[in-house]
Formats: C-alpha cells, sequence, structure tokens
C-alpha cells in the first residue's frame, strides 16, 4: 500500500507501508523500483549480497556507510530506520 504526500522540499513522495512477513528490504528495493544489482550499488554491497539477503540465505549485516546508504534509500519511499521490523 502507498500513500503520495508532499514534503517540505514541495516534491511528491510516495510513502511505502512495509508488508509483515514480507522482505523489507525487497519490498524496499521494489518501491525504488530498482534491480538487485542496482540497489546493491546504492548501499555499497555486492548485487549476490542482496539475492542471498531477500531470499533468506543470509541475514543483513550493515557497516555505518551501508546504515546511512540504506537510510537515504529508504527516505526517498518515505520511511525511516524505526519502519524496518526489528528482526531485520
Amino acid at each position: 500500500m502507498q500513500t503520495a504526500y508532499k514534503d517540505c522540499t514541495m516534491e511528491t513522495v510516495v510513502k511505502v507501508k512495509l508488508i509483515s512477513g514480507e522482505n523489507p528490504l525487497k519490498q524496499i528495493r521494489e518501491a525504488l523500483g530498482m534491480s538487485q544489482r542496482k540497489f546493491a550499488q546504492s548501499i555499497g554491497v555486492n548485487h549476490t549480497t542482496i539475492f542471498r539477503w531477500e531470499n533468506g540465505q543470509t541475514k543483513p549485516m550493515f557497516s555505518v556507510a551501508q546504515v546511512k546508504a540504506l537510510q537515504r534509500e529508504m527516505w526517498k519511499v518515505g520511511l525511516e530506520w524505526q519502519d524496518l521490523p526489528d528482526d531485520l
């Protein structure tokens, strides 16, 4: 489910509502319209890492730089770090 609204810069922002039980990183990536490769580049990981995270093969672990990069991508779809599930 998505809701459009205007932010303080008057740019249209799409607020994504994460669906419980579905992979949140995949939902964010798809909301951004990015391939796994492009999303991986944007947050500083290898595209195979994204594949493994999305398929539950490995648990995500982030460096500080990757957390910051992921947060920037999340802002583009109206999400904050606290919107992620605790068991990510």
